[in-house]
């Protein structure tokens, strides 16, 4: 057995959260078949655990990483079905609780009382349960305005308006939600696209983890395998941004791939590093954990038509050009 097949066996052996993303991004199954595993996340394992702290108002128990917004992304991120009835719902009740007609209308408002960070997650969840929303349009056209001059994004500046340079965090948890926004009709490719291009360039420009002046580490949990992440921006969660965009050929991109492939442990499987503290129903991962090795296995075997890369001493050939597949996107 080849040192790829090893590991596939033991992504398959995993949760239906592993299994569906592995048949789709590194078996090459059908979508019927992939698409019937993916149903199965919300019966068992991970995600019907998480289904089961749902409680009758719709709502998960407060608490960090408990809480209702905090799950909710978790299950995104699974990639549980959108129109599961009770996850649904519990969206539906999400949105509606925060994000009135009347709040989504005054730009004073998203602004002064909300961290940009938080209108990110509501156009992420709004937009991948809920679909086409007339308050997610008008949310997204705030955040865009709310773009920085460096590019991107910094929830510190609703308490510090002198603020004047982004944050990594914000930038993806802002743009996470945007693209969702984009793809459901809630704000134009167009837009969109000119909005995003300037993100990634700043990102591009500290290459994901790099002070832009100095080229030192800004910090060393910036390069942690860390899954879930919450509203914690990594290197792994910026390639898994980038392994789609035009962006991926950036030659400032070599660094930090680098980076992701010298983590690969010696059996060919990816460790889980730095867990965030906080509390969780379950621990998903354990050290050498599936969900960050599938977010990592996924990363050298497509370029961005998806033809599969050739292996190299039983890894794979990673360069330039790549498409970063480490975390495919839920559609």
């Amino acid at each position: 057995m080849s040192a790829r097949d090893s590991v596939i066996d033991w992504l398959m052996d995993g949760d239906p959260v592993i299994r569906w993303q592995t048949m789709r991004d590194l078996n090459g199954e059908s979508e019927a078949v992939w698409q019937a595993e993916r149903q199965q996340t919300a019966q068992d394992g991970w995600g019907a655990r998480f289904l089961e702290q749902l409680r009758p108002d719709g709502t998960w128990p407060a608490g960090r990483w408990t809480d209702t917004v905090w799950t909710l992304l978790t299950l995104i991120e699974c990639g549980l079905p959108a129109d599961h009835p009770p996850l649904h719902n519990a969206a539906q009740r999400f949105l509606d609780r925060h994000l009135t007609p009347e709040r989504a209308s005054d730009e004073r408002w998203l602004l002064q009382r909300m961290d940009l960070c938080h209108l990110g997650f509501w156009l992420r969840i709004g937009a991948y349960f809920l679909g086409l929303d007339t308050r997610l349009a008008l949310v997204a056209q705030t955040v865009l305005r709310a773009q920085m001059p460096d590019g991107g994004w910094n929830c510190r500046i609703r308490n510090d308006p002198q603020t004047h340079h982004s944050s990594f965090h914000t930038t993806f948890n802002v743009l996470e939600g945007l693209a969702l926004a984009a793809r459901t009709g809630n704000l134009t490719p167009e837009a969109f696209r000119q909005s995003e291009r300037r993100a990634l360039a700043f990102m591009l420009a500290h290459q994901l983890y790099r002070s832009d002046r100095t080229g030192a580490m800004i910090h060393e949990r910036l390069t942690y395998l860390t899954f879930p992440s919450y509203w914690h921006y990594t290197v792994l969660r910026g390639l898994d941004y980038l392994r789609d965009r035009p962006e991926i050929g950036d030659p400032r991109l070599e660094d930090p791939i680098a980076l992701l492939v010298s983590r690969r442990r010696s059996n060919g499987r990816w460790p889980l590093e730095q867990r965030i503290p906080g509390v969780t129903f379950l621990d998903m991962e354990k050290p050498g954990g599936r969900a960050g090795g599938i977010r990592c296995e996924r990363s050298g075997y497509y370029t961005p038509d998806r033809r599969k890369l050739r292996d190299y001493d039983g890894c794979p050939r990673l360069g330039i050009g790549v498409a970063i597949g480490i975390n495919a996107k839920i559609t």
